[in-house]
């Protein structure tokens, strides 16, 4: 039987053999991405970032922001190789890259998040229930890493705004404003709320918002990916 699998496992990588997930390299099973695209890929130095934004502290951009979150990390940075891996993801729905992010999010948050015990993990949900839910995939399978109960319905998109990379920062808050809500009480629970990428906070924030609102004792935040430049560049507009 043994024999058997280990023909089928030699058979399926011949057919679809592992591909980096920045330059579709032929790597070995055991990684996701090869060695040259580990040294490019933008993450953020998870030492020197601030939690109140999730950016390096010379990107930070708390002074601009008042969050209701308790904290947030945004593990890489919205740029060329992040950016395109994340992307190719979430638009091509190339789903075995979930399992790199999920796996760089996951180092962050035991190391950053040490001391907390979360009790629910949920996801920001999107409008479009038929869309392909990359948030909450990835949740799923920090849920599993974690060992942390995993919600799918905790939070619902209630109304469809427009695209908020088209928004000025004063948009995007109007944009989010009571669009979610949360479907029961959460009465003294630590949730760890995850979401692909983080620019003003605004949905995050505007979810946070809810899931105390709901009862929760603390809202802590992790992305795949953080434009800090982005807002920066709208601000100073």
């Amino acid at each position: 039987m043994k024999m058997v699998k280990n023909f089928l496992n030699l058979l399926l990588s011949a057919i679809y053999p592992n591909k980096c997930v920045c330059c579709g390299k032929i790597i070995n099973d055991d990684y996701y991405i090869c060695d040259h695209c580990d040294k490019l890929i933008e993450r953020n130095n998870i030492d020197n970032i601030c939690l109140n934004c999730g950016f390096q502290e010379q990107d930070c951009v708390c002074k601009y922001n008042v969050y209701r979150f308790n904290s947030i990390i945004c593990v890489f940075r919205n740029e060329v190789y992040a950016r395109d891996a994340y992307y190719a993801y979430k638009f091509s729905k190339k789903q075995h890259y979930a399992n790199f992010f999920a796996q760089e999010m996951c180092e962050a948050i035991q190391k950053v998040y040490s001391g907390i015990e979360f009790d629910v993990i949920c996801a920001v949900p999107s409008f479009n229930k038929l869309k392909y839910d990359h948030s909450g995939y990835i949740a799923q399978l920090i849920s599993k890493e974690l060992n942390v109960p995993y919600t799918k319905c905790l939070l619902t998109c209630i109304k469809r705004s427009k695209k908020q990379h088209k928004s000025t920062i004063q948009e995007r808050l109007c944009n989010v404003d009571g669009k979610y809500k949360v479907n029961h009480r959460v009465d003294n629970l630590k949730i760890l709320l995850v979401d692909d990428i983080k620019t003003t906070g605004a949905t995050l924030d505007e979810c946070a918002k809810e899931l105390l609102f709901a009862g929760a004792k603390s809202v802590y935040c992790v992305t795949a990916l953080g434009s800090s430049n982005s807002q920066k560049q709208k601000i100073e507009k």
